[in-house]
Order: structure tokens, then C-alpha cells, then sequence
């Protein structure tokens, strides 16, 4: 009994500063002004046994309708607040955790007013793992002149948990979908896989890239009146005009005019008089010719004088 004493009588004057402030603190808070605001809360599922997952969807965060002295509100509202749900021993099946005040972790002085959603309510499935292929899903075309000739994913197939009756029926996983618009060449594109609705995850997270390969398509036009020349020697044609159907790509063929193609016969070693000659043309490179109409012309030569 001495001894308690003897401790109360030191540091008499500290310990009555101490009290002093603490009085001061409540008297400052109790007397600061009241406000009410809604806090979001992070809602974190922990302990979960490695081969449950949640079935349904599970709200990311709650809302907390709150009241309290204004400067501990507004150090909650800056504040990141995460509320757990400690799923240790829980089983599959369906189960409800309802939140009230005392769940939540919050300063003294702070009152909950409301909880949304309330009550929680999780449903826990078994799981399997399964390697199933990527399939990838286009959208829109490349630009005019322009095909897909492939695509391929990298990787090729990916391993996934999930629900086993939901696993079970699936033949492929698909990507969300990878828009062509506009593209001309080979192109890489990352991508991502379409977990919509399903109630999936990766293994091992793994990037996912879809190789494309994009050409020219092949385009065939038709050039008339083509004039034929002849070489070296001069002569009178006919007829004077070929029509010339050319074939190549897009690209190119396209912006072919018909003064770019050159028809001509060869008159080299030729006497005079009437010739029937093949019509040779003269293409750009990476176009060739289909067919020229007509194919052989007749060359008259002069006599030279």
C-alpha cells in the first residue's frame, strides 16, 4: 500500500498536466461541431482456402453513413479504409455476414448511421484448373485494300481456376475483341481475355499479344485504249489501241493510270510489208499482266526510199 503511494506522489505535477489535457481534448472534441458524411470502405475477402472462390458478385467497396466531430470526419474521408472479411474455415456454399457497428474499426466519438449493402452475401464454389486455347475475337476490317491473312496469340493457351461446372463446358477462351480498323500492315496488339460473365482467373498472370498479319489484297483492273508503239522501226498499227487487264496489289494496281503501261511490237529485223506481232507490255514492278486484248497486232512496215 506504501509503495502505491509512494508512485502516485512522483511526477505528481506530469500527471496532473496529463489529466488536465485529457479533459481539455474531450472537452474540445465533445464541443467541436457535428457533421455526417458517407466514407467508401475497401472491402477485402482474407483467408479464403485456395480452392473456393466467390461465385458472385462481391461489391469492391461499402458505403458508411457516418457522424462525428467535423476534424475526425474529415481525416476519415482522406483516409484509405478497408473493412475484411476473415473467410477462415468457411466452406462452399452460400453464406451472409451482416455489418454492424462494432465490425467496423472507427475512432471514438465517430457513429455509424447506415451500412450499404447490408447484409454481405458471398457464395463459395470449389475449383478446378484447366489449359484451354486462346481464341481471338476481331472487330471491324483493316483499311480499304487491305485482308487479314492471320492472327495468332502468344501465348497459345493459357491455365485457369475456376468453377468446375462452369470450366467444364468451356472448349476456349476468348479475347476481348481486337479491332482492325484502319491497319495495313503486320502489327502486334496487346490484348486481354473476356472474363465476362464467367467467373474465372489466370493461374499464372501471363500479358497476352496478338500477332496479326495484315496484305494488300489482289486487285485486277482493266486499262482501254492503250496505244501500241512500235520499235525500233516505225510502222502503222492495228488496231492502234489495246485494252490491258492488270493484276497486282491493291495498293499499287490502284494508282496505276493507263499512261504508266507501255504496249509495244517488235519490229526489229522486219522488211517491209504486213506483220502479225505478239503485244509485249511494260509493267511496274510487283503488277503483271493478265491478258491484253487483242494479243497480236498487225504491223505494216514502209519501204524505205
Amino acid at each position: 500500500m506504501i509503495s502505491w503511494f509512494g508512485t502516485l506522489k512522483r511526477n505528481r505535477l506530469l500527471k496532473l498536466f496529463s489529466i488536465l489535457l485529457a479533459i481539455a481534448l474531450w472537452f474540445t472534441v465533445s464541443g467541436e461541431e457535428r457533421t455526417e458524411t458517407t466514407i467508401n470502405m475497401a472491402l477485402d475477402l482474407v483467408n479464403l482456402h485456395k480452392n473456393l472462390m466467390a461465385t458472385n458478385e462481391v461489391p469492391p467497396t461499402i458505403q458508411v453513413r457516418v457522424v462525428g466531430p467535423r476534424s475526425i470526419i474529415n481525416n476519415l474521408s482522406q483516409t484509405r479504409l478497408t473493412q475484411t472479411l476473415d473467410l477462415n474455415g468457411y466452406k462452399s456454399g452460400r453464406h451472409t455476414f451482416s455489418l454492424g457497428p462494432n465490425s467496423l474499426s472507427l475512432p471514438r466519438g465517430v457513429q455509424v448511421v447506415r451500412i450499404q449493402p447490408n447484409p454481405i452475401t458471398l457464395t463459395l464454389a470449389g475449383t478446378i484448373t484447366r489449359t484451354l486455347p486462346i481464341k481471338p475475337v476481331l472487330e471491324n476490317s483493316p483499311a480499304e485494300g487491305y485482308e487479314l491473312v492471320s492472327v495468332q496469340t502468344r501465348p497459345g493457351q493459357v491455365t485457369v481456376r475456376g468453377p468446375a461446372p462452369e470450366l467444364n463446358e468451356l472448349q476456349f477462351i476468348s479475347t476481348i475483341p481486337i479491332d482492325l480498323s484502319f491497319l495495313k500492315e503486320n502489327t502486334v496488339i496487346a490484348t486481354d481475355l473476356d472474363f465476362k460473365n464467367l467467373h474465372l482467373a489466370l493461374k499464372d498472370a501471363v500479358p497476352i499479344l496478338a500477332d496479326i498479319h495484315i496484305a494488300p489484297k489482289t486487285l485486277t483492273r482493266t486499262f482501254p485504249g492503250v496505244p501500241v508503239l512500235t520499235d525500233p522501226q516505225a510502222g502503222q498499227v492495228s488496231p492502234a489501241q489495246v485494252s490491258l487487264t492488270i493484276q497486282g496489289p491493291w495498293p499499287l494496281v490502284q494508282a496505276l493510270k493507263a499512261e504508266d503501261l507501255k504496249a509495244r511490237a517488235d519490229t526489229r529485223n522486219l522488211g517491209p510489208g504486213r506483220h502479225r506481232l505478239n503485244v509485249s507490255v511494260e509493267l511496274p514492278q510487283g503488277v503483271s499482266l493478265v491478258r491484253s486484248r487483242p494479243a497480236i497486232v498487225t504491223v505494216t512496215l514502209a519501204r524505205s526510199s
